[in-house]
C-alpha cells in the first residue's frame, strides 16, 4: 500500500494550526508560516502528532512551499 495524499488532501490538516498540508516526498508540511511543522509518513501512515513533528526554520519552510507550489 502506498500513501495516497490526493485522497486525503481535503480532510488532513495540521493538528496544531488546523491549516492545510502539502505533500513533500515522505513528509507532510503545514502551510501556516507561524507553525511550520513537518510530519513524517511511516509505513504509509502520516504521524500527525505535534510532539513528534519537526519545526522547520523559516528558510526551510519557504523552500518546501516554493517546491510544492511549483508542482515538483
Amino acid at each position: 500500500m502506498t500513501f495516497d495524499f490526493e485522497s486525503l488532501r481535503d480532510i488532513l490538516v495540521c493538528p496544531k494550526s488546523k491549516s492545510r498540508l502539502v505533500y513533500d516526498g515522505q513528509t507532510l508540511t503545514c502551510t501556516d508560516a507561524d507553525c511550520r511543522l513537518r510530519f513524517e509518513i511511516r509505513d504509509d501512515i502520516p504521524v500527525m502528532l505535534v510532539d513528534e513533528a519537526t519545526e522547520l526554520s523559516p528558510g526551510e519552510w519557504k523552500d518546501v512551499m516554493a517546491r510544492c507550489s511549483s508542482g515538483e
